[in-house]
């Protein structure tokens, strides 16, 4: 077990430092750590290379780190809530939901200061939605909860659409039209701040909260008869659940997968302890969006794919996968 934390570790720190090095500018691995551990040793003559990497790549590289831990770990929550591991921020309609919000805000010109508060009250009045839909007596219909998710951010697109098209200033519409294809790229320190915050701080209440989670995932009566209050955790799970994907949704739009590929990756390499099980699936929806956007910046040579492109590549074969593994069960 500890080998393979150790091989996740370093996997995910070579991929902090190949994307830091990695772009228009190739820079060496000396120069970029001497950049960020020592600035004032770099020569005058490089002083461009220092403002590449301050400025424009750590800035996207803690981006990355930000929307891979966010939504991964919203997607851990929601796959306990739900009792199923199809459970996605982006299949669910959470991210739908945070989106079409944010495409609102945006097209009135609200300040991105505001976006992730936007985008936490559009997902969760999304997820409300879809939980109010798929619910049975026994909990969360599996299938109603996803044909609930897909046909809400149906409903998300066409008034995105409405948006783009009808009324909305042509730079506004473009800016919205980018964003929505999913990327990290061109992120400030200033965009950064807020989601990264809010990110840290529903991991760190994730954690402390880890010992409930895991008796929540052993069934509700089970955590009822040993004194948890189950109504309340699973709002407050949904809360933070929602509160990192808006945070994710804000700075990167509509980026799909991660929260369902991490969490199950983790789950079947790392065991059922709830804090690793969350700190790996962490780790893991990082190094997940750190290799997709190094591929976004690297398959076409003088362009960028979007990032939201390359992880539907990956998580849509991904989730016919794993419904293939329950044909034959029962999903309602």
């Amino acid at each position: 077990m500890l080998l393979k934390i150790v091989s996740l570790i370093l996997i995910v720190g070579a991929g902090i430092l190949l994307n830091i090095c990695v772009g228009d500018v190739q820079i060496s691995p000396q120069i970029a750590l001497t950049t960020l551990f020592s600035p004032a040793a770099i020569p005058v003559d490089q002083a461009m290379v220092r403002d590449i990497i301050w400025q424009i790549r750590l800035p996207r590289l803690l981006t990355a780190i930000t929307v891979g831990a966010a939504l991964s770990v919203s997607g851990y929550l929601l796959q306990t809530l739900s009792k199923n591991n199809l459970a996605d921020p982006y299949l669910t309609g959470v991210s739908s939901g945070a989106g079409v919000t944010v495409a609102i805000a945006l097209s009135l010109g609200l300040s991105f200061s505001y976006v992730p508060i936007v985008a936490f009250t559009g997902g969760l009045v999304a997820s409300l939605i879809v939980a109010s839909l798929a619910k049975i007596p026994t909990g969360l219909s599996v299938t109603k909860m996803l044909l609930a998710g897909i046909a809400l951010s149906t409903i998300c697109s066409g008034i995105i659409t409405l948006i783009i098209t009808n009324g909305t200033d042509p730079i506004k519409a473009q800016g919205i039209f980018f964003w929505l294809a999913g990327g990290i790229s061109g992120r400030t320190w200033q965009e950064l701040a807020p989601a990264a915050s809010y990110t840290v701080f529903g991991i760190l209440l994730a954690l402390v909260l880890s010992k409930q989670l895991r008796l929540l995932s052993l069934g509700s009566q089970h955590a009822r008869s040993l004194g948890v209050n189950v109504e309340i955790l699973q709002l407050v799970l949904l809360s933070i659940a929602v509160l990192m994907c808006g945070a994710a949704v804000s700075v990167s739009g509509l980026v799909g997968f991660v929260g369902l590929v991490a969490p199950h990756i983790a789950r079947r390499t790392f065991g059922r302890d709830e804090r690793l099980h969350i700190i790996c699936t962490a780790l893991l929806g990082i190094g997940l969006v750190l290799v997709s956007d190094l591929a976004a910046r690297s398959i076409a040579a003088g362009q960028e794919l979007p990032l939201g492109t390359l992880l539907s590549l990956i998580g849509g074969p991904f989730f016919l996968y794993l419904v293939s593994k329950q044909r034959g069960e029962e999903f309602a």
